[in-house]
């Protein structure tokens, strides 16, 4: 899903008006290693102490992250004060053919957070690239720029390039490359090699899709899409509950929004870290503080899921954590569970290094 960016009508636009009704919340920034105890109200959360992750393993655990649409600083700060918990990754969506976002890693590296940047082939003014043009060499001069300013950065983090293939929604889509997921494959490759050959070696890779191919043919099923394990550091699955936002959609339970496509990446990608690299839930049709309990819950019974990022934005629908007291209340309490993590240098540890 992209916030700012052309998108299916009927899937992907925004609400009319679609400012968001958020909690008026001026909470103190604090510090202080703190874990699973504390069952938080809407109205005791703000006097909880920052969640700091000092536990540098990467053995146990399913790592928090998020997408706010503002500044990073902003989004860091926010994160503290409004969830009482410092993030792991912090998430943000950037064109092809944009500059390479070397203070923003920087940034967050400072902060003890991973970068998840989100590499849509998107031209500069919002015009489609053609997959042919990148298998093709046209975008070789820019990626060998892109990865020597990477190289020369130096620092780890994670990429996920030409995200959502299986749907309808984007250029670079399979129904969009008649029915072929041969460009995407070889596109996607030529990405990731013209990158290394430029020295960024550090990257790691996201191969991400939707957790319904749309349509639902078996030509656009995600493995036909499969660049390869050595050209993939992470399986990525993004996934929603739109509850009944939508005329086609209806409440979804986590475990149900995720069971398919989670069972589709095991059999793709055996022994790959997953991250679910987009997901949140709609108020529209059920709890969403139950909703959100009960991810906590399952997450802890999903081993292969080593991360999490939640779109934490006003969009097709109420998507923020902050879309009503009980979904935050609901959020605070469970990133506080034991199970849940907040060190980017940890989660940047999980991929096996080339």
């Amino acid at each position: 899903m992209t916030p700012n960016l052309p998108s299916d009508p009927t899937r992907r636009q925004l609400l009319a008006g679609g400012a968001a009704t958020a909690l008026a919340l001026a909470l103190p920034l604090g510090a202080c290693a703190g874990g699973g105890a504390g069952a938080p109200n809407a109205e005791d959360v703000s006097s909880l102490p920052v969640r700091i992750d000092t536990n540098t393993s990467a053995q146990q655990g399913v790592f928090f992250g998020l997408f706010k649409e503002a500044a990073l600083t902003e989004v860091v700060a926010d994160c503290q004060n409004d969830y009482r918990i410092k993030p792991a990754s912090a998430m943000w969506f950037t064109r092809f053919g944009s500059p390479f976002p070397e203070s923003a890693i920087r940034y967050l590296a400072q902060q003890g957070i991973a970068a998840q940047v989100t590499w849509e082939p998107w031209a500069e003014r919002n015009e489609a690239i053609p997959l042919a043009d990148i298998v093709a060499g046209k975008w070789d001069a820019y990626l060998a720029e892109y990865g020597a300013a990477a190289a020369a950065l130096d620092l780890p983090f994670m990429l996920r390039w030409g995200h959502e293939f299986n749907g309808d929604w984007y250029p670079w889509c399979t129904v969009r490359q008649g029915q072929s997921t041969d460009l995407y494959v070889k596109a996607y490759r030529r990405v990731v090699e013209r990158m290394r050959a430029a020295g960024a070696t550090k990257v790691q890779w996201v191969w991400c899709f939707n957790n319904e191919s749309t349509p639902a043919g078996a030509w656009n099923a995600p493995k036909l899409a499969w660049p390869g394990g050595d050209v993939v550091d992470w399986v990525g699955i993004d996934g929603y509950n739109f509850g009944t936002s939508q005329s086609w959609s209806r409440w979804t339970p986590f475990r149900d929004v995720f069971g398919n496509a989670l069972a589709a990446a095991a059999d793709i990608a055996p022994g790959k870290p997953v991250i679910l690299a987009e997901m949140a839930s709609s108020e529209n049709g059920g709890d969403k503080a139950a909703w959100i309990t009960q991810m906590f819950a399952d997450l802890a019974t999903l081993p292969q899921v080593r991360a999490f990022t939640w779109f934490d934005l006003m969009k097709e629908t109420s998507w923020a954590i902050t879309s009503s007291e009980a979904a935050w209340a609901a959020m605070a309490k469970g990133l506080r569970g034991d199970h849940i993590r907040g060190n980017g240098a940890a989660l940047l540890s999980i991929a096996s290094p080339r």
